[in-house]
């Protein structure tokens, strides 16, 4: 069984960007993880940080559960993930410990720094997962290198901007149609953000963003039928695997690629 981890900075990023796809692939047979680099302890105006980490975790977990995959919070906290030696050995070990296929991650042009970071250090663990010498552990106990490096993908960046806000493509573009209603009752399973921002505006606009932004990539798609999709972009550097992966699992009425 092909194995995919999405592995993001705070619970709830990987619900916006991925999780359409990643219910695609689950329903194709695939064994899903998802992983957040920090519990979101930040995410609150009232509860402290203790407080709304518990609350959080336990929301990424009904996410996940609704899915039917495993979560794993790696414990950093919020604002301050920053490429090192501790953060890269600490997704090594989550990395052998799931030994993906595929990897979905942050987008590099992605608005914060938590963002960017996780995926630079993700990519990074990928590289060191497969080096014998480089040692790393999960939940306390060693882990053994992996047999190969995953693919990596990087999910469209929040509102599919740049830092500039210049658009960002997508080289693969995938209609999440079918299952638009399944990622939002995955992201109405963040509650305490939904709630926070259902206040602001008076409405779900928690939600309604979400269907926006998907609504805008389904027009890469080019179907009138693709109502909802989401894009990613492949990793190609050196030593990681190059091919596609979605269109085999998903077939080609569900992924586009662009040139």
């Amino acid at each position: 069984m092909p194995k995919a981890l999405a592995l993001m900075a705070h619970p709830d990023d990987i619900e916006i960007t991925c999780a359409g796809t990643l219910i695609l692939l689950k329903r194709a047979g695939w064994e899903v993880h998802l992983a957040t680099m920090t519990a979101g302890d930040l995410g609150s105006m009232k509860h402290s940080r203790a407080a709304i980490a518990k609350i959080r975790r336990k929301e990424a977990a009904a996410s996940a559960k609704l899915l039917g995959s495993g979560y794993t919070c790696l414990g950093f906290d919020d604002l301050t993930i920053a490429y090192g030696e501790e953060p890269k050995r600490v997704v090594t070990g989550l990395l052998r410990s799931v030994q993906p296929d595929l990897m979905i991650l942050h987008s590099l042009d992605c608005y914060m720094a938590d963002h960017t970071e996780s995926a630079r250090i993700a990519r990074e663990a990928a590289f060191a997962s497969t080096i014998p010498n480089w040692k790393a552990s999960f939940n306390g106990k060693p882990t053994r290198p992996c047999g190969k490096m995953p693919a990596i993908l990087y999910a469209d960046p929040i509102d599919q901007i740049d830092h500039l806000g210049r658009p960002v493509p997508a080289r693969y573009v995938v209609d999440i149609t079918p299952v638009i209603d399944l990622k939002e009752r995955m992201l109405a399973s963040h509650d305490s953000q939904r709630s926070w921002l259902r206040e602001q505006h008076g409405e779900d606009e928690y939600l309604h963003w979400m269907r926006r932004v998907g609504a805008r990539r389904a027009a890469d798609f080019g179907k009138e039928s693709v109502k909802y999709a989401e894009g990613f972009l492949p990793h190609l550097g050196h030593g990681f695997p190059h091919e596609d992966l979605l269109t085999p699992a998903l077939g080609m009425d569900r992924v586009k690629t662009q040139v």
